[in-house]
């Protein structure tokens, strides 16, 4: 019966186009309906069925497929009938139903989402159109629809939904309302879903004053200092002046924490703590200064001091500052491990080998790679030659960072292994028979990336790793690299560096890499950490694409470069990204007179933090240099950047050059005068708010 239903629904979406459009909307339909990609299947359907080649038609499916689909998830009915018939067999037609779904959902009949939703459980899909259809039932305060999908509920909104539902809904349980006010002092709900719950408590005199507090200190904390100054208003009079002041210490650390009096109580030392910890992000001097005269006016816990004693020590490390090494060795009850590691690099730095030794021995982690490196490389400026060269020789076994770097301080060739893979085509014949994998296939000669990672993460999530590793084969067959790395990084399978290394869009690279002067296997080297050859990636703070560029840096160096770029959308267009990305990665380079360590870790972290980092006088060994950058996440983005570069240097080239050779030194001159565009969007890039 619901079969019939749906196909009588989806019937009526064309009749009803047809019924009620007017004369522009006749047009329209018209020139849809006389289009190429129409033109061709209705002549091949005048030749007869059996004349219809099953690639052709299945080409022309994934053409119209790409028309419907913008039309579905724009809710445009007129240029939709007219292809519900012809894909009705493709097998992204229930993603077709989604898109129209979705972007109509107010408007459905719930019968019509509730059949979809049972006939399409499985796929990765649902769980999006379920929370959607419930967000839609809690706005039209459809109580009794809601509860129904309480058994589904898995995100903050349909939280929000169920917990309205019953509280809204009239359910009298004092449980539900303990649950409401737990929503209300939950960070980050979705008040488009939460609010009228919210507003049910307030004008129920269900938000107590102790909440408000709460919530309002619970966001002073966390720095959502938005969320606070909207609250502050509704506090009683002392909480008021206490949350206004942290307000104001806010927007001005240093100037309110200068000759600051307060009651010496819990709230306002906490106050305290949180406004010296925000100026030592950016003037660890002065925060050291205030916090001076702060912990001889005020009572703090031990731990309370310690911590701080310890933050102020380490922000003067992370700013490398003359000071930050005797601050360091002040710190004698810490028990933050960051304290011995920093000592270590900054002794590094100094050049101070016998203390960096010292250091490395004291260190939990001294067994690592990174710190056995760096014992050798210590051991050897000592003059201890024999036992640097035997961890040397144990380190440049692994082709990695460091042993490139250890193989190259015996001038020993690289250690790169290539195993070939062993594709079984009777196995990859039987997973392309599989509807996931179908699906996925089809999602990606679509360009849905994301709806395609979906479908092929719960394809492979129960395959035995030997068909997994075929199915990595597969995803290369397709030319879907974004896939191939991470389903063979699962383990068991074969070292392949044609798949691990991939030499992809060579056509854009390699002209643009001529063209700029810029080394190919680098470029790939950054794509490779950027984006794992992911043309859709968008990153937590909105950089997008294979080279995963900010909007804002994307804009202006388009702009330069004579690039028109109506909207950020472009830059997940591969060759778009990629000419944009080297272009602006060229413009890094020459900013930094030719050193690649130098760019790329600017590429991460922007180019005035990297020019801060730079030695006041003289040069560094390069891998020093590297070692020493105070955010981890940079420090690890150039080691893998670098090593990577050699692998591709390696596929491209055969012999790849020296990684100490390409990363050279690090100077204190002055840079050359970048372009004329702007970098410190890709700032942003970093979502770390320390450098830890």
């Amino acid at each position: 019966m619901l079969c019939l239903l749906n196909r009588l629904l989806w019937a009526a979406l064309a009749v009803s186009v047809a019924s009620s459009a007017s004369a522009g909307d006749l047009a329209a339909r018209a020139t849809t309906k006389n289009s190429p990609a129409r033109a061709n299947v209705t002549i091949a359907a005048k030749a007869g069925s059996a004349a219809i080649d099953p690639n052709a038609k299945l080409m022309q499916q994934r053409a119209d497929f790409k028309v419907a689909w913008r039309a579905a998830s724009r809710g445009d009915s007129v240029t939709l009938a007219p292809y519900l018939e012809t894909l009705k067999d493709y097998p992204l037609y229930p993603y077709l139903r989604y898109a129209y779904l979705e972007a109509t959902l107010d408007k459905q009949p719930d019968i019509l989402v509730e059949q979809w939703l049972d006939e399409n459980q499985a796929l990765p899909i649902a769980a999006e159109l379920r929370q959607e259809w419930v967000i839609s039932l809690a706005r039209r305060q459809d109580w009794d629809a809601v509860l129904a999908n309480e058994r589904y509920e898995v995100t903050l909104a349909q939280r929000c939904a169920v917990v309205s539902a019953h509280v809204l809904g009239g359910n009298s349980v004092a449980s539900w309302s303990a649950a409401a006010q737990r929503l209300w002092l939950t960070p980050n709900v979705p008040l488009q879903v939460c609010q009228p719950l919210f507003d049910h408590l307030e004008a129920h005199g269900l938000i107590t004053m102790d909440m408000r507090h709460k919530r309002v200190e619970a966001a002073l904390i966390g720095r959502d200092f938005v969320t606070a100054a909207a609250l502050a208003p509704t506090l009683n009079v002392d909480d008021r002046a206490w949350a206004n002041q942290w307000l104001a210490m806010a927007v001005d650390p240093a100037k309110v924490l200068r000759g600051i009096q307060v009651p010496d109580e819990p709230r306002y030392q906490e106050m305290l703590l949180a406004g010296v910890k925000l100026l030592a992000r950016n003037d660890p001097d002065e925060a050291r200064l205030r916090w001076a005269e702060i912990s001889h006016d005020y009572h703090f816990g031990h731990d309370e001091s310690r911590n701080m004693r310890t933050l102020l020590a380490m922000q003067q490390a992370w700013h490398l500052t003359p000071d930050a090494l005797a601050d360091l060795n002040n710190v004698h009850d810490s028990v933050d491990p960051q304290i011995p590691e920093w000592r270590a690099r900054l002794a590094l730095r100094a050049g101070d080998w016998k203390e960096a030794l010292k250091d490395i021995g004291s260190l939990r982690d001294r067994n690592q790679t990174e710190w056995r490196y760096w014992r050798a490389r210590s051991l050897e400026e000592l003059g201890q030659h024999d036992a640097a060269r035997s961890i040397y020789k144990q380190l440049a076994r692994t082709p990695d960072y460091y042993g490139f770097l250890s193989a190259d301080r015996l001038d020993l060739d690289y250690r790169i292994v290539e195993q070939a893979s062993k594709p079984s085509d009777g196995t990859i014949g039987k997973l392309e028979a599989q509807p996931g994998f179908i699906r996925a296939r089809e999602l990606v000669y679509a360009g849905l990336y994301p709806q395609a990672d979906a479908e092929w993460g719960m394809a492979t999530r129960r395959l035995s790793t030997a068909s997994r590793c075929q199915a990595a084969l597969m995803a290369q067959r397709w030319g879907w690299y974004a896939r191939v790395i991470p389903t063979l990084a699962n383990g068991g399978c074969w070292q392949d560096l044609s798949l691990i290394y991939p030499i992809a869009f060579k056509d854009t690279l390699a002209p643009a890499a001529k063209r700029l002067a810029l080394d190919l296997s680098w470029i790939y080297g950054l794509i490779r950490q950027e984006s794992v050859f992911k043309p859709n990636a968008v990153s937590n703070v909105g950089a997008l694409g294979l080279m995963q560029l900010m909007p804002d840096t994307g804009r202006k160096v388009s702009a330069r470069i004579g690039l028109t770029l109506d909207s950020p959308r472009q830059l997940l267009d591969p060759d778009t990204n990629l000419t944009v990305g080297s272009n602006y990665l060229s413009s890094l380079l020459q900013h930094f007179s030719g050193s690649e360590p130098l760019a790329t870790a600017a590429y991460n972290a922007g180019e005035q933090r990297v020019n801060d980092w730079r030695p006041d006088t003289g040069a560094l060994a390069a891998d020093v240099w590297i070692d020493t950058i105070p955010y981890t996440e940079t420090r690890n983005y150039v080691h893998r950047v670098m090593a990577h570069t050699v692998m591709f240097d390696w596929r491209l080239n055969g012999t790849p050059e020296r990684l100490s050779d390409r990363i050279g030194e690090v100077t204190a001159s002055a840079p050359v005068p970048a372009p004329a565009v702007a970098t410190v969007a890709v700032m942003a890039k970093i979502s770390r708010p320390e450098p830890r």
